[in-house]
């Protein structure tokens, strides 16, 4: 109730949090596109090249699911 009565600024943590989500929600949009755009185009038959970024982030999804844990 003091809250709501004094207003809530929130803390340098909420800030950070709300700058995170917007960054990742951004980030969400890119993916859903750039997916929108490989369907398309793989619909159509068209052969695309990986860019080198989808290219690095396959290759580092594989190489993590691969990988033993480090203390085992």
């Amino acid at each position: 109730m003091a809250r709501a009565l004094m207003g809530h600024l929130g803390t340098d943590r909420d800030q950070v949090l709300a700058l995170e989500i917007v960054r990742l929600r951004r980030r969400v949009s890119e993916l859903e596109a750039e997916v929108t755009r490989l369907r398309e185009a793989g619909a159509a038959g068209v052969d695309l090249p990986l860019d080198l970024d989808l290219h690095r982030d396959l290759e580092l999804h594989r190489i993590a699911e691969t990988a033993a844990p480090a203390l085992a």
